[in-house]
């Protein structure tokens, strides 16, 4: 989660490897804050590409070995549909937490 008041990201759910996207809420810079968290970068307006070695910094403890591993499994699918880029990032949909239906 990207929290853009705060301008602060965490990691809300390290162990969850079957979904994957980048929730915001607050008012800012979303690419300012991606960037100098070291996340990654935004990639437009529906996307940020982020860095697997951030995730892996984010998730702190619950990044044992069966977790690597549960992480390469998930960057293996995302390269299988073509949600990888070529530096290595993974591509995370942004889904707005402060929009109203």
């Amino acid at each position: 989660m990207i929290d853009l008041s705060e301008s602060r990201v965490l990691l809300t759910d390290p162990d969850d490897f079957t979904r994957f996207s980048v929730a915001v809420e607050g008012e800012g810079d979303l690419a300012g804050v991606v960037h100098q968290s070291g996340l990654g970068r935004l990639k437009d307006d529906e996307h940020v590409v982020v860095d697997p070695v951030a995730l892996r910094a984010l998730a702190g403890t619950a990044a044992t070995d069966r977790w690597d591993e549960s992480l390469a499994g998930m960057l293996s699918y995302a390269a299988g549909k073509g949600w990888m880029e070529a530096d290595g990032g993974v591509l995370a949909h942004i889904e707005r937490r402060d929009e109203v239906d």
